[in-house]
């Protein structure tokens, strides 16, 4: 068979494996023109250029997806390339850029809400009540109805609750951080477990090929040893040399 020049790169090749513009994906043809403006999309182009513009294409589908990716799967994806890690431990993270004054809201906020300051909060009350009714009762520095114990309750109050409410966005700030922390592990595995599963596909898929090149070269001698039987005066030729089929 004659062989025709592919209308991109050149090479001569047999006619029959063109592939002509019309059969081509619409995709593929605009890449070509992108890169070959001159194109006129008339004759074939043959098996390795279109094997390349494939790749391509299947390279631009991948950037295009890749773009579309979150800031934490971008992390997530250029950390599985590294074969890095992905959990840490988010705690010691966390208090390690705490500023003194943070530290010092979290234990009063600790302090706050424990038994031990109920006590010692209820202890100061009744001792403030019973020296200024019955200690001091003729010249007491809080009379009845303790305006002073009201204005000090009114005060640690006001004080205690801003205090509180850091620690609390503190503890929600840190609660976050686990929660992007597990999205990233999951998000992992989740690839990790498509990945193995690909492998697993084409470990399959090699398997099945194999197997047909084996079934094939079986019936190749079955068919030699038929005919050898059938006319054993004719000289049969020797069946070819098996080649392990390649992937």
């Amino acid at each position: 068979m004659p062989k025709v020049a592919c209308s991109l790169c050149g090479t001569m090749v047999e006619g029959r494996t063109l592939a002509s513009p019309q059969k081509l994906e619409n995709r593929i043809l605009d890449l070509i023109k992108k890169d070959r403006p001159e194109w006129e999309a008339k004759r074939g182009i043959c098996a390795n250029c279109l094997e390349q513009y494939r790749a391509k294409k299947f390279i631009d589908y991948l950037e295009d997806e890749y773009r579309k990716l979150s800031e934490i799967e971008h992390s997530v994806v250029s950390k599985i390339t590294r074969r890095g890690r992905v959990s840490r431990v988010v705690h010691q993270e966390f208090d390690a850029s705490m500023t003194v004054g943070e530290r010092a809201a979290d234990k009063i906020a600790q302090f706050g809400g424990s038994w031990p300051f109920i006590g010692i909060f209820g202890v100061v009350l009744i001792s403030w009540m019973v020296i200024n009714t019955w200690v001091l009762a003729h010249r007491p520095f809080d009379p009845y109805p303790f305006i002073l114990l009201n204005l000090v309750l009114s005060t640690l109050a006001a004080l205690q609750a801003p205090v509180i409410m850091m620690s609390q966005n503190r503890q929600a700030a840190k609660d976050r951080m686990h929660a992007q922390q597990d999205y990233e592990i999951n998000l992992m595995a989740e690839i990790e477990i498509r990945d193995l599963h690909d492998k697993l596909d084409s470990l399959r898929f090699k398997q099945w090929h194999e197997l047909w090149h084996i079934q094939k070269r079986q019936i190749e001698l079955l068919e030699h040893l038929c005919e050898r039987h059938a006319n054993p005066e004719v000289k049969v030729p020797a069946p070819t040399p098996y080649v392990p089929p390649e992937l």
